[in-house]
């Protein structure tokens, strides 16, 4: 897909691509380990709703749901466009994700996007974990590595790392399965830094996906993502500055987290 990126609407449409889809790209680099903890973020009934604004245009909307299901959990992202951007551009995306509790690994995935009057892409992918495979109902079957996971589990694998000993600089790589493709995720931990919401201030762990420059970013540390250095570890706010300006991407609205979050007076 080629995006043109030539004002402020289609760039709050490239927005809610980028930040459902993150960074896809990877470059040579020595990795920390990845250890997952025991689950104590996140549960059943969650709901994040973030707005995607550029400058003072909203123009979308993305929504991330997670239903308990037993030995898994169904995670539900959605991204729309929502005002003039989704009169000049309609983007109706949802990607979908059922990952194992215990081990954070997903056995079943769905993408399917909607954008303009033309383009849709439907596919369902499973997740075969005994034999290191991945069955795409678009284009078969694929050898993975044995920790491949989809981009929607993203966002909740990172809430489980453990960043005990973590220091500005480590890069993290997580092997994601998309569009029928292996894709290496880089991400970098930034340390610790106190940010202003519409909720008040917090103290956040910031972190940096490797982005690809070019088409939409000018250089790879154009994207930054600071999650709640807290107990539930939620992404709060996505910054992505782009050729032609920059989008955030900020939580609005949060439903039954696993705790309470706790937030400072504005000064």
């Amino acid at each position: 897909m080629v995006y043109v990126v030539n004002n402020p609407q289609k760039c709050v449409y490239v927005g809610v691509w980028v930040f459902l889809t993150l960074s896809l790209n990877t470059f040579a680099q020595t990795y920390k380990p990845i250890r997952i903890l025991p689950n104590t973020f996140f549960k059943g009934g969650e709901k994040l709703v973030y707005q995607l604004r550029y400058g003072i245009i909203v123009g979308g909307k993305v929504t991330l749901t997670l239903e308990d299901k037993g030995n898994t959990y169904h995670v539900r992202g959605e991204a729309v466009t929502t005002g003039l951007a989704d009169e000049i551009f309609s983007v109706k995306d949802v990607y979908e994700s059922y990952f194992e509790k215990e081990s954070n690994l997903p056995v079943f995935a769905i993408q399917n996007v909607k954008e303009g009057k033309r383009y849709k892409y439907y596919n369902e992918t499973i997740f075969d974990r005994k034999n290191n495979k991945v069955i795409s109902s678009r284009s078969g079957t694929h050898e993975v590595p044995p920790d491949i996971i989809d981009m929607m589990c993203v966002f909740y694998y990172i809430r489980r790392i453990d960043l005990t000993d973590a220091v500005n600089g480590d890069s993290y790589k997580i092997n994601t399965f998309f569009s029928d493709k292996i894709f290496p995720f880089e991400i970098r931990y930034r340390g610790k830094e106190i940010i202003t919401t519409k909720f008040g201030k917090i103290s956040c762990l910031k972190f940096a996906p490797i982005v690809e420059p070019g088409r939409v970013f000018k250089s790879k540390d154009d994207m930054l993502i600071w999650f709640t250095d807290d107990a539930n570890r939620i992404p709060i706010l996505v910054s992505m500055q782009m050729v032609v300006g920059h989008v955030y991407c900020e939580l609005i609205d949060m439903q039954n987290l696993l705790t309470k979050p706790v937030f400072m007076a504005v000064d």
